[in-house]
């Protein structure tokens, strides 16, 4: 490999390349697939597994499909008619609810850690080591509300104390992080389930002093010199979850402690962007989709209120969050497509509000009815990426409606 490929390949992020050559060998070897390929093979494709595979899934299928004959100097067969039917048609038949993790609520985190701490005083020694690593890692990814990824990449080496304050953590890189400039996160001591006094535990008993903070335990109790895998994690905390008395453990995930948290923050009155500089989400659509909230009346106060107040009906708003990438050098610039995405699509639907660059706010006219939802955001999206894929450019791209909960990708 030379150097121009190098830092080409270093430009795609490793969890797109692996999910990308995921999509094409399943094509290939699962399906029986050729490539290149023609859009009635890419909708039979489709049709096999509507009934088994999630609209994201399939949608990131075509997309690394696209974006393999676009690189290869192929025609993309996934933005034919014919594609673009099909798969409006697998949304109709099979009509899917985004699934999200369950927030982990704080009086949980406790009860967990309680039990934990009781391993951590048992005779033997592999049960007390596993114990101080598991509360460490779960308080640690509790209140900075870090990812299961994120969590597996900390290094002793990056990690500074600060007398009386707490530590800070530096991250090289996360996945909000798209220019990989690195940041620093503040970590506070607390009285009560404190992440620094849990991570000092883990030190102590580990040994560890560089190096990954988070690694396996074999059945011997010798630790590893490699970090716990990402995919680790969420076996590993639904373990512990059922251990500790708390039902439904296969509902949540390493996502559980960023939502858990998020919602504990807001029913503290953070505010949205104390929250979002704290977590590190650079949008506030992402933000949002990790907040629990409750009703902001109750039944008891509508009806004591009578009918002395008129309820005008609401404007219908879908949030919308992209993020364009140029499939090669040559294509137009990113800022320019989306500049003309703006105007020739996105205002072509109803009144357009830009919050930043990824982030817009489609107002819809209050005749629109929530029935009528699912094929005006199929449309959208439909548009959206035939224009991105005219303009040499790869899309990805979110529709949520916060009234009903309904998300489209």
């Amino acid at each position: 490999m030379n150097e121009v490929e190098r830092y080409i390949e270093a430009a795609t992020r490793d969890n797109t390349r692996r999910s990308y050559q995921a999509a094409i060998e399943h094509f290939e070897v699962d399906w029986g697939g050729m490539l290149p390929t023609t859009s009635e093979q890419v909708a039979r494709y489709l049709a096999h597994y509507a009934d088994t595979l999630s609209h994201s899934t399939l949608r990131l299928r075509l997309a690394a499909i696209g974006q393999w004959h676009v690189s290869q100097g192929f025609v993309d067969p996934t933005k034919s008619p014919l594609v673009r039917k099909v798969f409006k048609g697998i949304r109709e038949v099979h009509p899917a609810r985004t699934k999200q993790a369950k927030p982990l609520a704080i009086d949980e985190l406790a009860q967990i850690c309680d039990y934990l701490e009781r391993e951590q005083h048992s005779d033997d020694q592999l049960t007390a080591l596993g114990a101080t690593r598991d509360k460490a890692l779960l308080l640690m990814g509790f209140w900075r509300g870090f990812r299961g990824d994120e969590l597996c990449r900390m290094m002793i080496d990056h990690i500074e104390f600060v007398p009386t304050q707490g530590m800070i953590i530096y991250l090289p890189r996360s996945k909000s992080d798209r220019t990989n400039q690195g940041r620093e996160y503040r970590t506070p001591a607390l009285q009560r389930l404190c992440p620094v006094q849990a991570y000092q535990e883990w030190l102590a008993i580990s040994g560890l002093s560089t190096g990954p903070v988070f690694r396996s335990i074999n059945r011997w109790g010798q630790i590893s010199h490699e970090s716990l895998r990402p995919s680790s994690i969420v076996p590993l905390m639904r373990k512990l979850m059922a251990k500790a008395g708390l039902s439904n453990a296969d509902l949540y995930s390493s996502h559980s402690l960023r939502r858990g948290f998020a919602s504990w923050a807001t029913q503290h009155q953070w505010s949205l962007k104390q929250l979002m500089e704290y977590v590190g989400w650079c949008d506030a659509q992402s933000a949002l989709r990790y907040i629990e909230v409750s009703a902001p009346f109750t039944a008891e106060q509508l009806q004591s209120s009578g009918s002395h107040v008129a309820i005008s009906p609401p404007m219908i708003n879908l949030d919308i969050q992209l993020n364009l990438t140029r499939f090669h050098d040559k294509a137009p610039c990113e800022k320019t497509v989306r500049l003309k995405l703006e105007r020739f699509v996105l205002k072509a639907f109803g009144g357009l509000t830009i919050i930043d660059d990824q982030h817009y706010q489609l107002q819809l006219p209050v005749a629109t009815v929530e029935a009528e939802l699912d094929e005006l955001a199929d449309e959208l999206l439909d548009r959206l990426h035939s224009f991105a894929s005219d303009h040499q450019c790869m899309l990805e791209v979110v529709i949520s409606h916060s009234q009903s909960g309904q998300q489209w990708d």
